[in-house]
């Protein structure tokens, strides 16, 4: 026992003398709540947190995120207001602490609701400017003001603030990320050493976009997530801009890009979500080095003409929500094609000839001619309805044109019963129609089926899972990792809370018999069956 001490108490030593950089490397681990409580530990300790160049203050961390509201008792309200003040406090208190030291600061965050803006906002620009002042590099800002203009109104008004001065004016900063504020044309911009610019539910019009570039010029990752005031969007005098990401809620006209290294554009519009495809002109042809595009809920069908000619070099395209009935693709660079949720679409041609991966998710089977000799990672997902005969020679006539068909996997379930099917043939596809009164989705996979079982189980928590291998050694990997939930991910082994072997014998249970039905008519063929009884969380 005294050993045992005199071992533990050599370890609590070498843990507070371990050098400052190590320590900072734990510390990076640790919200900014919890490593403060490390300065406790000894001096060293002490001394490393008033030197660690990152702080970031959540007030989720204070269990603070909520906001008085008209309609709540004054106890409630009370309550709020008193963990927004020991959130506030707090952050006075830590940035006190570092005052004593001259150090820089790499990277400062805040993330703060609040109801009053002439309260709040003096104390913000006090923090920002504690930052500013150590030379901050990554600026995170996520200030929501909330105003009840209605005390009777259960939710209030967003409010867009103007960005303090003391921002704008940090030459420092090479990332910024920004929510809930706006920018004016007024604004005169100082970031010139920006790489990274992310704004989300921001306010600003195509002048200030304008001044951003032109102020800017090391801009290369560029991002706008629901923000208003624009219509017409240009962007140049980024030389290095490599990334633009655009995610809009409101109705844009045209889009006109032009970054001579661009090599990822990603529009999604949300403007009419859920209607017709907005429709919006977007030029990139002065992109000539572009390699991923990406349309959601967009019309885009001029920009795919001629795409091999004005994209040269493109090796990535996923069109989302397409509600157009029909699409031509073709393109000799094209590596992986993603189409998901094009439900409307009749008639596809393809002609991919370097096309490695294809995924094709809840859309119908709309292939009319598909060339793509080099193809070596499918997934196909459909929902399975009343499908006639013509719909499955379809569908074998185009798994035939896979260079490896005999590798791909099938994946079958309802909302409580799913079966994994090792391999794939022309007689299982024969099969699949006997299903269509089940109204199943179905899911057509080039993945191993042992990592298929976790990325099943990841998205749907069926009840039960029956697998059907004619492997029996691969029967056992299986059970022994759905036993003993021998997951990649820790997020399906703490959902997961119990696995067991399923007897097949639920006579009462309807449709369970008809999946058990099927899956004993595929025993026949050689196919060995196991089913788990799953627990979930």
């Amino acid at each position: 026992m005294e050993l045992q001490r005199k071992q533990s108490k050599q370890e609590d030593e070498q843990m507070c003398d371990l050098p400052e950089p190590i320590i900072h490397k734990i510390l990076f681990l640790l919200n900014t709540k919890d490593a403060a409580r490390t300065s406790v530990l000894s001096k060293t300790w002490q001394s490393a947190w008033t030197s660690f160049p990152r702080i970031s203050f959540e007030e989720l961390d204070f269990k603070a995120g909520d906001i008085e509201q008209p309609n709540y008792y004054p106890k409630t309200n009370k309550a709020i207001k008193m963990k927004k003040e020991s959130f506030m406090a707090y952050i006075d208190k830590t940035l006190q602490s570092f005052l004593k030291h001259n150090s820089n600061i790499e990277e400062f965050t805040l993330n703060l609701t609040y109801h009053d803006k002439e309260f709040v906002l003096p104390r913000v620009v006090k923090w920002l400017t504690f930052a500013t002042e150590r030379k901050v590099k990554v600026l995170s800002l996520c200030l929501s003001i909330i105003d009840f203009i209605d005390e009777h109104k259960l939710l209030g008004k967003q409010v867009y603030y103007s960005l303090p001065q003391v921002v704008l004016e940090a030459k420092t900063i090479s990332e910024l990320q920004l929510s809930h504020c706006k920018l004016e044309p007024c604004n005169e911009f100082k970031f010139c050493h920006l790489k990274t610019l992310n704004v989300n539910d921001v306010h600003l019009d195509e002048q200030v976009i304008l001044n951003l570039t032109l102020s800017c010029p090391l801009i290369e990752d560029f991002r706008l997530n629901n923000c208003q005031g624009f219509e017409h969007l240009m962007v140049s005098s980024l030389p290095r801009l490599n990334l633009f990401h655009i995610v809009a809620n409101t109705k844009v006209l045209r889009i006109e890009i032009d970054a001579p290294i661009l090599q990822t554009f990603h529009y999604w519009s949300r403007y009419s979500y859920g209607l017709e495809n907005e429709h919006c002109d977007i030029y990139l042809e002065a992109c000539k080095n572009l390699k991923r595009l990406y349309f959601r809920n967009i019309m885009a069908v001029d920009l795919l003409e001629n795409i091999s000619s004005k994209f040269p070099t493109l090796e990535v395209l996923e069109i989302s929500e397409w509600k157009m009935t029909d699409i031509e693709i073709s393109c000799q660079t094209l590596r992986v094609l993603t189409l998901e949720n094009c439900r409307d679409l009749e008639v596809m041609e393809v002609d991919t000839p370097n096309l490695v991966s294809l995924h094709c998710r809840m859309n119908k089977l709309p292939f009319y001619s598909f060339d793509a000799p080099s193809l070596q990672e499918v997934e196909l997902k459909f929902y399975l309805r009343s499908c006639s005969n013509l719909w499955f020679d379809e569908l074998k006539k185009l798994v035939g044109k896979f260079n490896n068909s005999e590798g791909l996997n099938l994946v079958i379930h309802s909302k409580c019963n799913g079966i994994l099917l090792d391999g794939l043939n022309e007689r299982v596809l024969s099969w699949l129609i006997d299903l269509t009164e089940l109204r199943p989705t179905i899911a057509i996979s080039s993945m191993g089926l042992s990592n298929l079982v976790e990325r099943f189980l990841l998205d749907n928590h069926v009840e039960t899972l029956s697998i059907l291998s004619s492997s029996s050694k691969l029967l056992e990997v299986l059970n022994e990792k759905l036993i003993n939930r021998l997951f990649k991910s820790r997020c399906l082994h703490d959902s997961l809370s119990g696995v067991k072997v399923e007897n097949l014998d639920r006579e009462e249970d309807l449709e369970f018999s008809k999946w058990i039905a099927l899956s004993k008519s595929h025993e026949t063929m050689d196919y060995k069956i196991t089913s788990f009884k799953l627990e979930w969380m």
